[in-house]
């Protein structure tokens, strides 16, 4: 018995000739592999492109963020460097208010302890050459204690001075309540001419 060649049978036989190339199998197992490589490259790229999405947004957010940051915090550094100088300027008042306090409390503590009452008239003479230079440094630093007292933000104790009657000022109040009672009483009187005029006017018409 005659015997096919080996290409001869590869021939006849396309399983043996091409595998299972062309079999509807493995063309279902190739379409179901590229429909799944489809899905995949599908999913990946709507991944990337929400990953894209984010990145913007999250940039926007933090551009939105940097802004407000940097504005509120100048605002809070201005606040904090004007309550700085605040501070410094009434600490610099007070201890001011404290020097001219401790400068004329000494002064008191030497004119209280001077007793001109109980001083005889031995030695009299020179006693009040020895008073007299303190009580005019006394009265002397208590003038320049209220000398220059309107440049005080912070207190008005400077402002008055003990023993010297203020001026009054120009009383605004009592303008302004005198100008509303005269307002009310002439009120009517002026209504009552302006409709006279006015009925005057209407039977003069032509």
């Amino acid at each position: 018995m005659r015997q096919e060649p080996p290409y001869r049978q590869m021939e006849l036989n396309p399983k043996t000739a091409d595998g299972d190339m062309h079999s509807p199998e493995r063309a279902l197992e190739e379409m179901e592999k590229a429909r799944q490589q489809m899905e995949y490259f599908e999913s990946r790229k709507a991944q990337l492109e929400q990953q894209r999405r984010q990145l913007m947004q999250n940039n926007e957010q933090k551009a939105l963020f940097t802004e407000g940051l940097n504005e509120i915090g100048l605002k809070i550094h201005n606040a904090v460097r004007r309550f700085e100088k605040e501070l410094e300027s009434m600490e610099r008042e007070q201890q001011e208010v404290e020097m001219a306090c401790e400068c004329l409390k000494k002064h008191l503590q030497i004119l209280s302890a001077m007793q001109p009452a109980n001083w005889s008239n031995e030695g009299l003479r020179e006693r009040l050459q020895e008073a007299l230079p303190k009580l005019e440094n006394a009265e002397n630093d208590f003038n320049e204690v209220y000398v220059g007292g309107h440049k005080y933000l912070h207190t008005d104790v400077f402002r008055h001075k003990p023993g010297v009657e203020e001026k009054p000022g120009f009383n605004w109040v009592g303008v302004r309540t005198e100008l509303l009672r005269g307002l009310a009483f002439h009120l009517p009187l002026f209504l009552l001419l302006l409709v006279t005029w006015l009925i005057y006017l209407f039977i003069t018409a032509p």
